[in-house]
């Protein structure tokens, strides 16, 4: 079943310490279920770091310190949730690391895309094989069922797509390619290793659309869009090379 979550709420003015982490719980559809989840804008050496933490269970989380640069708070935040089920979204990687240094954000399982320098720093990820998953937009998720649990597992693994205003009818990936199904007529890039379109697919409202890899694109992603400029954006699928 698809479950439709907004895995970025905005943060909430609640007196809190700018730095301090702000609890947002996260709906799943109408089940009276949520995630649990935490935001926080720390400030490293003056670099702004923008961070969520989802999990199933509340937990605690460590504070900013202002003299530490940014890898090093993104090491100790991931080493505090590590075995807790817990999931680390950097909202800001274009901010707070730029596409030269992306690479030390590894172990961080998502990134937030708001601009399309975020989005260099997800190609750049990527491209060395990280399983890192963009979200941006409504999060679509792909759960067995609902459960805080199942929905952090879907996280952790990519089972979502992040929808702005186009949710697909289906989506199948599996070894040799990728199809989707979409309610409207659409038009997909197909975004490779280095954030390079290797491709343009199109369809029509109900059809089967879809990519059979070639074996040297390293990994593949869709950026589909209808001609209202409604899009969806499916995660990375590494790619066995042939």
């Amino acid at each position: 079943m698809r479950v439709a979550v907004q895995l970025l709420p905005p943060v909430p003015e609640d007196g809190t310490a700018a730095e301090g982490w702000r609890e947002i719980p996260i709906p799943l559809a109408d089940s009276g279920k949520f995630l649990w989840s935490a935001a926080a804008r720390w400030r490293c050496r003056g670099v702004e770091l923008a961070l969520r933490v989802v999990a199933a269970e509340p937990l605690g989380l460590p504070e900013a310190e202002a003299t530490e640069p940014v890898v090093g708070a993104i090491a100790r935040l991931l080493q505090a949730v590590s075995g807790q089920g817990a999931l680390v979204i950097l909202e800001n990687p274009a901010t707070a690391l730029g596409p030269e240094r992306i690479l030390f954000a590894e172990g961080v399982r998502l990134f937030g895309i708001a601009t399309e320098a975020d989005m260099a720093c997800w190609d750049g990820m990527i491209g060395t094989g990280q399983p890192v998953y963009g979200v941006r937009g409504t999060t679509t998720l792909e759960l067995d069922r609902i459960h805080p649990a199942t929905a952090i597992s879907a996280l952790a693994y990519g089972l979502f797509t992040s929808d702005e205003g186009l949710t697909l009818d289906g989506l199948h990936e599996d070894r040799a390619g990728v199809a989707y199904v979409a309610p409207r007529a659409t038009s997909a890039e197909v975004v490779i290793r280095g954030g390079f379109t290797a491709g343009t697919l199109t369809g029509a409202a109900g059809a089967t659309v879809a990519w059979k890899d070639r074996g040297n694109e390293v990994v593949v992603r869709l950026a589909i869009s209808d001609d209202a400029g409604n899009r969806c954006f499916t995660q990375p699928r590494f790619v066995v090379p042939r």
